[in-house]
């Protein structure tokens, strides 16, 4: 969620926000086809919820998507999204996806503007098999020129290097080294504090992983042959991912199951590996 912080350490030109709304229906929210949202956790009645996106856009052309599963429909299923620049409250684009006599389709009179794809999700092949997705273009400008847009794309070649990364920070958490997982992870709380009002500090003690250690959560190891490499922006942000929840390899764990994980987008930026958001 956005908040403000009167120790910021500066305020954006612009700042962008999705809000999301599900009813009856469980749904997922993307932003340049990467993960923002989904209500695994609360498909029954209304969910409402928003959060800042602008650190995965880039100045120009971006998109809007919402996806909804296929089966078990009945009417007065829907699910929305909306983009909007706080600062002016501008709202940029609006995308929903209704049932009306079982059959999923646009509604056109929801903030009405071009579509630019409606069908089958990108990812119906693997993670969201029987899914529809929508999706439209809007264009915003002023952001800062985020580290990862200066990434290259990265290749096959890339993929040990990426590991290896990984690795170490798998190897962090395993030693409870809180150091060396903030400077390894520094790059998500410096572009989180900028685009959402804060500073570095604030942003990493809110995860607080001296109190999930102290409450008994241990480092997960990792079968690699759960999880792939994907790649968004062009190939200059990626992660490994599991799932339709896109759930990362950087786990801590209780005994008696309960986990939390992180999350990073990684980059490659004068050819090292390092984490941007």
């Amino acid at each position: 969620m956005l908040t403000a912080n009167s120790n910021a350490e500066s305020i954006m030109k612009t700042n962008y926000v999705v809000s999301f709304n599900a009813h009856d229906t469980f749904c997922m929210v993307k932003v340049n086809d990467i993960l923002i949202t989904d209500n695994t956790d609360a498909t029954q009645g209304n969910y409402i919820v928003s959060k800042t996106i602008s650190s995965l856009l880039n100045n120009g052309a971006n998109t809007l998507s919402v996806t909804m599963p296929s089966d078990s429909l009945k009417n007065n299923m829907w699910c929305s999204a909306t983009i909007k620049e706080i600062n002016n409250q501008t709202t940029l684009v609006g995308v929903k996806l209704i049932v009306e006599d079982k059959e999923i389709k646009p509604d056109e009179n929801f903030h009405s503007s071009k579509v630019d794809y409606f069908g089958s999700s990108p990812r119906a092949n693997s993670t969201e098999e029987g899914m529809l997705e929508i999706t439209k273009t809007f264009l915003v400008k002023d952001l800062p020129d985020w580290n990862w847009t200066k990434g290259r794309p990265i290749t096959d070649k890339d993929i040990p290097q990426v590991k290896a990364f990984y690795q170490s920070l798998q190897e962090a958490f395993k030693q409870q080294d809180l150091d060396k997982i903030y400077e390894m992870t520094k790059g998500m709380w410096e572009i989180l504090a900028k685009e959402q009002g804060s500073t570095p500090q604030k942003m990493w003690d809110s995860m607080n992983f001296k109190k999930f250690f102290e409450q008994g959560y241990r480092y997960s190891p990792v079968d690699w042959n759960e999880y792939e490499l994907n790649s968004y922006m062009n190939g200059r942000l990626f992660r490994y991912e599991v799932g339709y929840g896109r759930i990362s390899p950087i786990e801590i764990q209780t005994p008696n199951g309960d986990f939390f994980s992180l999350d990073p987008y990684l980059s490659i930026i004068d050819g090292k590996v390092i984490v941007v958001r």
